[in-house]
């Protein structure tokens, strides 16, 4: 992957407001249906955090974002 891709995708991937959306669940009434969004939401979060993160900072080890 190029580098400029691989910085923009990681500040999309930073774009994305895991925090509001887990908020936002609360909002659910019915707790077999909270529940299901909070799992996806916990599984997006480990995709998206460390499996596609964790690819671009291997080839670009100086773009990881907890080194910044």
């Amino acid at each position: 992957m190029k580098r400029d891709v691989a910085e923009r995708l990681l500040r999309a991937l930073g774009d994305i407001s895991f925090d509001d959306a887990s908020a936002l669940t609360f909002e659910i009434a019915d707790e077999a249906e909270r529940r299901f969004f909070r799992q996806g939401l916990a599984e997006a979060m480990k995709i998206l955090g460390t499996d596609l993160v964790m690819h671009i900072v291997r080839q670009y080890p100086d773009l990881d974002p907890d080194k910044r």
